[in-house]
Parts: C-alpha cells; structure tokens; sequence
C-alpha cells in the first residue's frame, strides 16, 4: 500500500538526534536555541520561540496578542480541530467561517466583531488575510514559501508527517520582542519569583537537532512536492476533477474535489493507494451552524499521497490508478 503521507528522514537526521542523545543534554538548550535562531532567519522574522507542538504555538500566539473571555477569534470552519481548541484554551470564542473555493477562510466572511483571528494557509495554499482583525498566520502546511511574514504573529507545526518535522513540534514567529518573550515567559513554568499560568509547553534538544537538519532540506523538499504536484496536474488536466491551483502553492498536501469522493477513495483502496479526506472533521459539525462551501469541501475533497520520499514509480501508479477510475 502506497501510504497517504510519510516523514522523510534521512541518515543525517538519525545522526543529529544521536548526537544530541549522546551528549547527555536531552532538554531544552542550546540546540533549540540554535533551532530557533535558524527557523526565524527561513522564514524572515526577528523572533522565533519553539514549543511543543503547533497547538502550543497557536494558544501562546493568542494570549501574546491579549485574547480573553471577551473576545472572540474568527477560524475557518473547515480547518484541523487544533484552532478551536487553541481558541479555547485561551478562554475566548471560536467564531467560525466560511471558506472559498480554494478551501482557505473567507476573507471577507470574517466579522467586524471579531479582533483576532487565526488563518491557516490550508493544504499550502497562500490565504488571504482579513483587514478587519489582528491575525495569527499559521503557516504549518506552508512553512518554507512566502507566507508568514505579513501578520503580527505566525505559529508553525513540526509534527511527524508535515512540510518539516521535529516528531512533535512547535514555532511562535514574530517581530514584535513583547511577543516573543511572552511566549518565552509562558512555554515553562518552573523556578520563577512570580506565579502565573504557565505551560508545560517546552520543546528538547533532540527535538530540535531534528528540526535544524529537517530545516536545511525543507528547500529540496518542496522542490520535490512541486515536482509531484506538476505530474499530477498534467496527468489530471482531462479528469472531471477540481485541481488545485499552483500559484504560490507549496503542496503540503494536493488536494482533488469531485461528488465520487468516497467511491474514488475506495478504488484507490483496492489498487493499494491510501487517499484520505483532507480534513478529518469540520468545526461546524461539532458546534453547529451553516456554512456551505466548507460542507462542500468536506463532502468532495480527497487528499492524494504526495512527499519527498514517494518514489517515481509509486507516483506513477497514483497517476494511473486515480485515471483508471474515470475509465
């Protein structure tokens, strides 16, 4: 079975984290420090503060910028559950969104109530981003493209199977100092003079050994997801499939619509190709509400196996099955 997504490590990572183990030192250090420093220069910010993973980085992100129980933080609907809980972490309100046809929020759905809100750039698709609200621009499908520099706060996920992995993993990116020793202050909560709610929400050395090695291929390997993503365009140009567009896209993941999702999932089963819907659930359908576009996107979108380590010949076979299914 060719699988929907898969970690690309190398001898070199293997290396690094011995490395790290070998030296006695496993917790936070000075390799997160150096992780840190490294993270912020890719993608073009004066602070970078790595956590625990990327829901760490997102709820840090929200109280640096002040959110409480008063507030309340627009999401898009159809997103990982990983907003909404972060959301509510931080006490405040999830006020969901619509989203457009390329499956990122609705700009222009997000209301003038709301002060903050979080924007994925969904499957490395660049989103656009609300006027009317201080946004947290998460960038762990695009991390190593051009989003993440235009917004006050940007938050990053290195778990297993994203664009760059630590195993689990986190980064709040900014500009703003008062930001990023904010969530210094918060991601540790030991030997202080003053107590405040703090967090278990450090991340190791070992970790960030991964991290740096991971960080010097993330070019190679979206070269290599282009690359996939332009045979699949050309193969799939004739198909009665909605595609995704490739300007600006990094293709954390590539992402099909059609009204036989289900049943083109399962032939792709039987031909031993994993293809999963992108999202597993979309927030509407635990609190409620309408919102059309993103119920569309939950019926009809199908993810397809794309990664650095997926061999021509498995591509190939993706290719050849998902036409054979249109036969």
């Amino acid at each position: 079975m060719i699988p929907h997504s898969r970690p690309s490590i190398a001898e070199e990572d293997i290396e690094a984290v011995a490395r790290v183990l070998r030296s006695g030192h496993l917790a936070q250090g000075a390799e997160v420090e150096r992780f840190e420093q490294e993270c912020a220069g890719t993608v073009g910010r004066a602070h970078a503060v790595a956590v625990s993973s990327g829901t760490a980085a997102l709820h840090l992100a929200l109280g640096a910028l002040g959110a409480g129980t008063n507030d309340c933080v627009a999401i898009p609907s159809y997103a990982c559950a990983a907003l909404m809980t972060a959301v509510r972490l931080q006490g405040a309100r999830p006020v969901l969104c619509d989203v457009g046809e390329d499956c990122n929020i609705d700009a222009e759905a997000v209301p003038s109530s709301c002060r903050l809100a979080i924007v994925p750039h969904l499957f490395g698709a660049p989103a656009r981003m609300p006027s009317a609200a201080a946004v947290v621009e998460d960038i762990a499908q695009a991390i190593g493209g051009a989003a993440g520099r235009a917004t006050p706060v940007a938050v990053a996920s290195f778990y297993a199977t994203k664009l760059m992995t630590t195993g689990e993993g986190g980064m709040v990116l900014t500009d703003d100092a008062g930001i990023a020793e904010y969530a210094r202050d918060r991601r540790d909560y030991d030997n202080r003079d003053e107590f405040v709610v703090r967090y278990p929400y450090k991340l190791t050395d070992f970790q960030a050994a991964l991290g740096r090695v991971q960080l010097m291929r993330l070019p190679q390997f979206l070269e290599q997801r282009r690359e996939i993503a332009s045979q699949y365009a050309e193969a799939f140009a004739d198909l009665p499939l909605r595609l995704p567009h490739s300007d600006g896209h990094v293709f954390f993941r590539y992402v099909v619509a059609t009204d036989q999702r289900d049943a083109l999932a399962a032939h792709l089963a039987e031909h031993g190709v994993e293809a999963k819907p992108p999202v597993y659930r979309p927030a509407h359908h635990y609190v409620g509400g309408v919102f059309p576009r993103a119920e569309r996107a939950h019926r009809q979108c199908l993810s397809l196996p794309i990664y650095p380590s997926l061999v021509e010949a498995d591509a190939t076979r993706v290719i050849e099955s998902v036409q054979a299914f249109f036969v």
